[in-house]
């Protein structure tokens, strides 16, 4: 018999759902002005009962699928990488991921550092990546990369390269390994620093030359060697 689930199980679909509310209301645009915003990239306009019920679908009821084209456009018309879609709520919300070969004894869903891994990478999908960005910069030297904005038909250079892009992405992936294992940086710091101060003291203890270590510091054997 299946568990029932004590937090809410979301698709991926309704992750991006909710992030699309999420990333108007950090706009301050009206669902009628995202709607605006959102239309030369998606290249019809959707209604405010459709953006509407877009944002109401994380929650439950007839839950939105999104395909691949109208991903790119949202990251187009908010202005945010396509990660920002699929980034689960915060962990406090405590909600479970679902997809299709989710068990059914998974009343829970999966741990949404399913999604994380999914767009970050781990060692063992990263490589693979890494290597076909590279590929694609390296294919094309001295080629200038730019970014079209059609709202305004004007063009304006990237800000980075891409490996430089790359290097950061990397970072960034790091640093919510990082947070998952030990907190944030700070912390992170805090926990290494008093680390070593338990190692240095764990030195100084067994460092050679104490009396633990030197049986002559007493000055027995050279008492006996003495009678010898």
């Amino acid at each position: 018999m299946a568990r029932r689930s004590t937090k809410p199980v979301w698709t991926p679909n309704q992750v991006v759902a909710y992030r699309i509310a999420e990333a108007r209301r950090m706009r301050g645009w009206t669902q009628e002005q995202a709607a605006a915003e959102l239309e030369p990239y998606l290249g019809t306009k959707l209604s405010t009962a459709s953006f509407s019920a877009i944002e109401r679908s994380f929650a439950g009821g007839r839950i939105r699928q999104f395909n691949a084209d109208e991903i790119l456009a949202l990251s187009r018309g908010f202005r945010l990488p396509i990660g920002w879609f699929f980034t689960p709520p915060p962990a406090i919300d405590e909600i479970g991921i679902a997809t299709p070969d989710l068990k059914a004894n998974r009343g829970e869903g999966w741990d949404p550092l399913l999604l994380l891994e999914a767009i970050l990478g781990n060692p063992d999908t990263l490589p693979e990546w890494e290597a076909a960005l590279r590929d694609w910069a390296v294919s094309a030297p001295g080629r200038v990369r730019f970014y079209s904005d059609t709202r305004s038909g004007e063009f304006g250079k990237a800000s980075s390269h891409l490996d430089e892009r790359v290097d950061t992405f990397l970072k960034t992936r790091a640093r919510v390994r990082l947070g998952e294992l030990l907190g944030d940086v700070d912390r992170a710091k805090d926990v290494l620093a008093g680390l070593v101060g338990l190692l240095d003291e764990l030195d100084d203890v067994d460092a050679p030359g104490t009396d633990a270590d030197n049986p002559a510091s007493d000055g027995t054997d050279e008492a006996k060697g003495s009678n010898t």
